[in-house]
């Protein structure tokens, strides 16, 4: 792996010749990867196991106002009974009749 870059691999005292100037480095290889909290050995990679579908079932609830517009219509109806009833009255004719005895010539 470190030979495509000019470098040799570690040796077992942790001495690299890296383009040939040699040098003591203390590399501490971790040989286990760990994958969600689960410890995996390096080099063999995770088993992806088969997709699982969740399915998740929500509610929503909605008011939705509608304008039922309704008009009251006011019909007004007038009967007119005609009623017929008699109403008296009365009136006076005065006729003077005038009675004339001959007057004071003949009361002699």
């Amino acid at each position: 792996m470190f030979n495509n870059m000019g470098m040799n691999m570690p040796t077992q005292n942790g001495t690299i010749d890296i383009e040939n100037n040699t040098g003591t480095i203390d590399i501490d290889f971790d040989q286990n990867q760990t994958i969600n909290n689960q410890t995996m050995p390096m080099g063999n990679s995770p088993i992806i196991e088969p997709m699982q579908t969740r399915v998740v079932n929500r509610t929503f609830n909605h008011v939705v106002p509608h304008v039922c517009p309704i008009r009251t219509k006011i019909v007004n109806h007038h009967i007119y009974r005609h009623v017929y009833r008699p109403e008296y009255s009365c009136c006076e004719e005065n006729v003077v009749c005038n009675v004339d005895n001959g007057g004071c010539c003949k009361l002699r």
